[in-house]
Order: C-alpha cells, then structure tokens, then sequence
C-alpha cells in the first residue's frame, strides 16, 4: 500500500511531486545514469553558469512562505548541487538513488528530498516546522533547524521532520539494502506549470524504477 502524503500547507504555490516504489536493489550508478551526470557537468558545471534567476527566485520564494530564510547554509539543495558540481569538477555519484535524486534536482533546477520508506509510517505529513524542531542530516552529527521551513514529517499530523528542500534526516537516508523508496519534489507554479512539474515527477519515476528495478507504488502531484 502507498504511503498516504498529508498535505498541511495551504499556498497554491506549492505542489509536491510525489514519487514511491517498492522493492528494486541501491547499488552503483548505471553507465547511462553516470552518463546523465556528465552531461549535467557539461551544461551547469562550468564557473560561468548561474541557475537563471527566475528560477532561483520562485523556490527561494517558495521556502520563505513560513518565514524560513533559505540562504548561506540553508540555501536550497539544488543550489549546493550546482555549487558542488562547479567546485568537484565532477558529478559526485554515491548510488543509483542518490544519484537518481541528484540529475533530476540538477536538470531541473528544484530540490528534492528521499526517503527509505522502511524508516518511514504508513503517513508522510508534509508542513511547515515549529520551533525548536530539527535533525541531524549528516554523519559528523550536524543540526537543521527547521523552523518555518516547509518540513516533511513521518507520521499522522504533527509528526517528526525528517526532510525538507535544504536537507534530508539521517534517520530516514538511503542505504544499501533499502526496500522501498519515497521521493518528493518540491515544485512552485511561480517557476514551472502544474503540468511541467507532472511530467518532472513522471521522470523521476520513470528512471528510478529503470535504475533500480523497483516497482512503481505512485507518481502523484499533490
């Protein structure tokens, strides 16, 4: 059974684009998934490339719509991304997921968050933090506060976060030996339309099942 996504946040800016399969196997990048992270290398990893300024601005605007400030640390992902590609000189690939993950964020220009769903419930409530809430996102231990972020949340309202479009809990990442997978695109109607980011989760789907063997349980918008 798909998880159920409970959407709290009333913007009709926001439209998540939800993507979750079951089974398939997280293993090394496909020849031609390392091929789509060259060709985002080519295209957004010179020095002289800037993610075009409408685009930054509608998801910047996005996350400031509970008065979160997404700049400096907690500037969107895609844009750690971009900035990563141009400093690494390279695609930085670490599994088919995550790299799954990375190429869609990276080619169109949105963040996107991924869960396991084994470390998730049955309810994935999708809305904006509350003081004092927060996770550590990264091996060294590091804290997100996510105060007035848009925060997705494992469990029936209020839920714990556990990602959101700057970055994802360690609680809930990625591994080898995942069973299933639960992706969200966090998309605005001030940069893409409602069927530009349809058609953004039908590929995200599309290659995560072909690059992990999985079955698809949903590609929704929402």
């Amino acid at each position: 059974m798909a998880i159920e996504i409970v959407k709290l946040i009333d913007d009709p800016r926001l439209i998540l684009g939800v993507v979750e399969t079951a089974g398939g196997e997280v293993r090394e990048a496909s020849p031609e998934l390392q091929a789509l992270g060259a060709e985002l290398l080519a295209s957004r990893g010179g020095a002289d490339y800037a993610i075009p300024e409408d685009k930054r601005r509608a998801v910047r605007q996005l996350l400031k719509i509970g008065g979160f400030s997404p700049s400096g640390r907690n500037r969107p992902a895609h844009e750690l991304l971009v900035r990563d590609l141009q400093e690494r000189g390279e695609f930085h690939h670490i599994n088919n997921v995550v790299d799954v993950n990375n190429v869609i964020s990276l080619a169109h220009l949105l963040p996107i968050s991924i869960f396991d769903t084994a470390k998730l419930g049955d309810t994935l409530t999708v809305r904006i933090g509350e003081p004092d809430e927060g996770y550590v996102f990264n091996q060294s231990g590091q804290w997100l506060d996510v105060k007035r972020c848009i925060a997705c949340c494992n469990g029936q309202p209020p839920g714990e976060p556990v990602g959101t479009p700057v970055k994802d809990s360690m609680a809930t990442k990625v591994f080898p030996g995942a069973g299933g997978l639960l992706g969200v695109i966090y998309g605005s109607t001030d940069g893409w339309s409602p069927a530009e980011l349809a058609a953004i989760t039908e590929e995200f789907a599309d290659l995560l099942v072909r690059e992990t063997g999985g079955t698809l349980l949903q590609a929704v918008v929402a």
